[in-house]
């Protein structure tokens, strides 16, 4: 696979704002739209940033990937079958 800053994987980054995750903006952004809800969405959206923040900066994880571990840890890895006929065979 070709190295360097110009692979064609590279060509659209995830967006950012000051090093951090547009996603984690998106409480920032409802603040400023409604500042009357400053006083229960401000601890939110501080919340909400830092814990953004830890899971791509420390633990090196994209949120996607982030929720399907939690996905993973919460149902598990074996796919429940829709087919009758296989749940009567067995």
């Amino acid at each position: 696979m070709a190295e360097g800053r110009y692979h064609w994987s590279r060509a659209a980054p995830s967006a950012r704002f000051f090093g951090i995750s547009a996603v984690a903006a998106l409480p920032w952004l409802l603040l400023l739209v409604r500042p009357m809800w400053w006083a229960w969405l401000l601890p939110f959206a501080f919340g909400l940033t830092v814990s953004l923040a830890y899971i791509e900066l420390y633990k090196k994880m994209t949120i996607r990937a982030f929720f399907r571990g939690v996905g993973h840890l919460l149902v598990g890895r074996v796919k429940a079958t829709n087919s009758l006929a296989k749940e009567i065979l067995k």
